[in-house]
């Protein structure tokens, strides 16, 4: 069926109406990588987003979402914004069953964004991912305020874009671990984009929790945003793995340090990760503070005040610890 001049029309209005609440607020300078829709807060059906990094747009469907509907947002938003080109990612419940593919004929490049002074290479048709969580972002922006003047230990690093922010507010030294070495490269390409020398930097192609047994470090901040799941030495599991992740992360950090934790894992309520906050912390002796608490960024990821079946809601959950 196709679609009516009046669908046409509503899906242009709102990608427009989204695009402009966007460039009215910005809780980080200098940034072109963010998003434009988050489904149905923004009048878009539950399980499509749209990302903007620099000229280029991702749209992610679901695979509940029919191919018609993905195709009149695709359309919609290549009439309102004019971009050098769009990726659609279509997702499944199993990561290997999703798709990357690219509206017409020219490949996406490598394309460079800005987080204020930070510069980071994105990838649009790389698989499921980009390169870059831009649910992060205010998140990325915080750590700063706790990494002047002090060694960060960065875990589960992926491209390292928390370690690029940490090493632009004045970190002595930043330690990046991963089980990926494409993603620790890759960091390291961050860091001389932004301007920084990657080699007065420690990089780690480890599997995390191997990592945290060995000898206590001494950091100011320790930044944990671990997988649901993962493949290291051995399969890692974030609910069977939480508490002794947590207890490694503690271990690790100088006494009044900081521990940022986020996960995307929905199972996980607050009360919960409080709960295996302090387990872990009664197991090596520490003891906690809660700086705060974060969700999603409300400027780029709004919620729909509105329940509706397939919309995620706010699936980000960041916990900030002062840990004595």
């Amino acid at each position: 069926m196709s679609p009516t001049a009046g669908e046409n029309l509503a899906i242009r209005i709102a990608v427009q109406n989204a695009h402009e609440r966007r460039l009215r607020v910005s809780c980080v300078p200098k940034t072109n990588a963010y998003r434009i829709l988050n489904g149905p807060a923004d009048s878009a059906p539950a399980g499509i987003t749209l990302d903007r990094y620099g000229a280029w747009l991702v749209l992610a469907a679901r695979m509940r979402v029919a191919d018609r509907v993905v195709e009149q947002w695709a359309e919609g938003a290549a009439s309102v914004l004019d971009p050098e080109g769009i990726v659609i990612k279509r997702l499944a419940e199993r990561p290997m069953d999703s798709s990357s593919s690219v509206i017409g004929e020219r490949s996406p490049p490598i394309v460079q964004v800005h987080e204020g002074d930070a510069s980071l290479e994105v990838h649009p048709d790389d698989g499921v991912q980009t390169g870059l969580f831009l649910d992060h972002r205010e998140t990325r922006w915080r750590a700063r305020d706790f990494s002047a003047g002090h060694e960060v230990l960065n875990l589960f690093a992926y491209t390292c874009a928390f370690s690029v922010h940490a090493a632009l507010a004045g970190a002595e030294r930043v330690t990046s671990v991963d089980v990926s070495q494409r993603s620790l490269s890759w960091g390291r390409r961050n860091m001389a984009l932004s301007g920084l020398d990657p080699n007065r930097h420690r990089w780690f192609a480890d599997d995390v929790l191997a990592h945290l047994r060995r000898p206590r470090g001494t950091y100011g901040l320790v930044i944990l945003d671990p997988p649901v799941f993962g493949h290291g030495r051995r399969p890692f599991s974030l609910e069977r793995d939480l508490v002794r992740l947590l207890r490694g992360a503690f271990s690790q950090l100088a006494p009044g340090g900081v521990l940022i934790f986020s996960t995307h894992h929905t199972g996980l309520t607050d009360p919960v990760l409080e709960a295996a906050c302090r387990e872990a912390a009664l197991g090596c002796q520490r003891t906690l503070d809660l700086i705060e608490r974060r969700g999603l960024p409300e400027w780029d990821h709004p919620i729909s005040g509105d329940p509706t079946p397939g919309d995620r809601g706010n699936y980000l959950r960041t916990l900030c610890l002062r840990v004595n």
